[in-house]
């Protein structure tokens, strides 16, 4: 069976622990039947690599994958998020997901977008 590259966008509030972060993607990873040694990278905005996120990386041996504002805001996504009116970003989850992909010469397809206890966003691009 072929593997696939897979790249997790990560969107989460500050306050967010690192067991909640690990359990949301736990779930996410079980509900698409996605292997987590499938999973290249866990993307997300330059100023959310939190202690926590970098906990869940070293826990999962997962890089993380750091885009800027700018890099963000230049693709173009599908689902309205609620980081345009925190951050002026179109999004997180969704535009780092695609941006992790295509940093890696992935071409990308985008799976799906999922919240987790409103705290967490999540989306997947293979």
């Amino acid at each position: 069976m072929k593997t696939r590259d897979i790249y997790l966008g990560i969107g989460f509030h500050t306050d967010v622990r690192a067991v909640e972060i690990e359990r949301a993607i736990r779930k996410f990873l079980v509900e698409l039947d996605i292997n987590q040694k499938e999973v290249k990278g866990l993307c997300t905005v330059d100023f959310k690599n939190t202690e926590s996120l970098r906990e869940v990386s070293a826990k999962f041996g997962i890089p993380i994958l750091l885009f800027s504002r700018d890099e963000i805001n230049s693709v173009n996504v599908q689902s309205k998020s609620a980081a345009m009116g925190a951050f002026n970003l179109k999004g997180v989850a969704e535009p780092c997901a695609i941006l992790g992909a295509t940093r890696n010469n992935t071409k990308c397809e985008f799976v799906k977008r999922k919240s987790f206890d409103r705290k967490i966003t999540l989306a997947v691009v293979s």
